[in-house]
């Protein structure tokens, strides 16, 4: 019977990023994953690294988002170093754009945010300045927040990155679909279409599937896949100098020239095919304020489902009964920044049992029903 010290099952950024981090320490470690490395969610992402928005921004993913962009900056040399692959991350400067007084005001939470960020800033725009930034952005357009420092990269590659790294510190690879989970002694089976790896520890970062190990443990596990959908599209004119964002959309160009616009949240269960009602509707909204969309030429339409929790935070810690059993998954629409401090932790938690970033509000027993009621 084959045996490692921890399996990880999923491929994409977090489960690769916790084989890196284990690896790197001499863990040994096989990652299974079901499809190709990088096949989900993370390997079709944006890319763009911003640590000052998002959902549980201000809030309790402010130190996770923190580290985790911080993470990736160090992380561009050292995976460079260690696997000769370029995933073009690179400083790309972002304005949030305000159509009215009360999307400025809304604004304003990451401007306050920006000054616990080494190396980001932030400053108001009017709207001639912004056009000196992009002179394709509407004009009606009167009020923006550019947020110098944040970053952009190629979601794919990187993911790709983290696993070749990990497999220069010995970590095994191997595409085969885990059925189920069962203990034998002191150590845990994992249950393949290939055959049982016995393994000391396990870490599940099945991204939206994780929903599916409820029936393995007979605990809740609520994290269900929210559909996203993203445009690459030709646009006249130059590559743009800063990504745009207005309300959940945004519009940035990518070092290929293409110009990548979305996105969709939809909860349509585990349907990820592209839509033409979705296209529209991207089109639609992004040339509220990037006109230049309606005049672009469609690429290719990509469609991904990200992993959330029925409370919108992450999962991350020790299956409640189950020692050497933990979970990594619901990073939602920030899993590429949030990959690196997930990663790090699950890592840490493995092989440790503690971590330095407090994790208890991430908690798997947070869904476990409470007595008495």
């Amino acid at each position: 019977m084959e045996t490692s010290d921890v399996v990880i099952v999923g491929g994409g950024a977090v489960g690769c990023a916790t084989a890196y981090f284990l690896a790197k320490d001499g863990v040994k470690v096989t990652v299974l994953e079901k499809d190709t490395v990088a096949g989900a969610a993370s390997g079709y992402a944006m890319g763009l690294l911003s640590p000052l928005s998002g959902a549980g921004i201000p809030g309790p993913l402010e130190e996770l988002s923190l580290v985790g962009f911080l993470m990736h900056r160090d992380l561009v040399g050292e995976l460079k170093e260690a696997t000769g692959l370029e995933y073009h991350a690179h400083p790309k400067d972002s304005i949030y754009l305000a159509f009215s007084d009360e999307e400025a005001e809304a604004l304003g939470a990451i401007e306050d945010y920006s000054s616990k960020v080494d190396g980001v800033s932030c400053r108001w725009l009017n709207g001639a300045e912004i056009r000196t930034f992009e002179p394709r952005v509407s004009e009606a357009v009167p009020r923006g927040l550019l947020v110098e420092g944040t970053w952009l990269l190629e979601a794919d590659e990187y993911t790709r990155a983290l696993a070749k790294g990990a497999e220069g510190y010995g970590a095994i690879f191997r595409e085969n679909e885990v059925t189920g989970l069962k203990r034998s002694g002191g150590n845990l089976r994992v249950q393949t279409e290939g055959g049982v790896i016995e393994a000391e520890k396990v870490v599940l970062a099945m991204g939206p599937w994780t929903g599916a190990v409820q029936e393995w443990f007979d605990l809740p596990v609520p994290v269900s896949p929210l559909k996203g959908q993203i445009l690459r599209m030709e646009i006249p004119g130059p590559p743009m100098r800063c990504s745009l964002h207005y309300n959940s959309n945004y519009a940035g160009s990518k070092p290929d020239g293409l110009v990548w616009i979305g996105t969709t949240e939809e909860r349509v269960g585990f349907d990820d095919q592209p839509t033409e009602e979705a296209k529209v509707k991207i089109i639609k909204e992004v040339a509220i304020f990037f006109p230049p969309v309606t005049e672009g030429r469609l690429v290719r339409q990509t469609a991904c489902l990200r992993p959330v929790s029925s409370d919108g935070l992450p999962i991350i810690g020790q299956v409640p009964g189950w020692d050497g059993v933990y979970l990594s998954t619901g990073a939602g629409r920030k899993g590429i920044i949030l990959s690196p401090s997930m990663g790090k932790v699950t890592a840490d938690l493995v092989a440790k049992g503690q971590s330095e970033i407090s994790v208890d509000i991430f908690s798997p027993g947070r869904f476990m029903p409470i007595a008495g009621r």
